[in-house]
């Protein structure tokens, strides 16, 4: 029969096992939940010829519009987010990639016009200005800004007479 001293180091090494093993499955940042992130998209061009933003998160969606640089002309429509959109934005949505994407044009400083994109969570905040969908430096994002933009658009057609 064993003594209880010879059976204490290998339980002590499996008990040590088992605490490696269950930390090293654990994220070193816990996931973003869906309820935390808010994503926006705006459009601002030269010339005060006006802009507009979406701002959309799991619960609801603010879109403001202002023709011209004159803000007492500016509007702002709010409604509650329809959850198969957002799940649908959400489903396309890569972080990680969309994170890695770095890129800030400045069409709007020779007079055109700027699309920017924003992610943001509880601890983290990245926002890209690419000017179009088409741009290649977007390519690993693309499904999901052309969803955004399509959501951005349907608020937008209000405005366009």
């Amino acid at each position: 029969m064993k003594s209880f001293q010879s059976m204490r180091y290998p339980v002590l090494l499996s008990t040590i096992a088992i605490l490696l093993a269950g930390t090293a499955c654990q994220r070193k940042t816990a996931p973003v939940s869906d309820s935390e992130l808010t994503i926006s998209l705006s459009t601002v061009c030269g010339w005060c010829t006006g802009g507009d933003s979406l701002v959309i998160n799991a619960r609801q969606s603010v879109y403001r519009y202002s023709p011209s640089c004159n803000l007492a002309q500016a509007t702002e429509t709010t409604a509650s987010t329809d959850k198969k959109l957002w799940n649908e934005l959400i489903s396309l949505l890569d972080q990680e990639q969309f994170n890695k994407t770095h890129i800030n044009l400045c069409n709007v400083c020779v007079d055109g016009c700027d699309v920017k994109a924003t992610v943001k969570g509880k601890n983290f905040t990245h926002h890209i200005s690419y000017g179009s969908s088409d741009n290649d430096a977007v390519a690993p994002i693309r499904p999901f800004l052309k969803k955004l933009e399509s959501v951005h658009a349907g608020f937008r057609k209000q405005y366009d007479k």
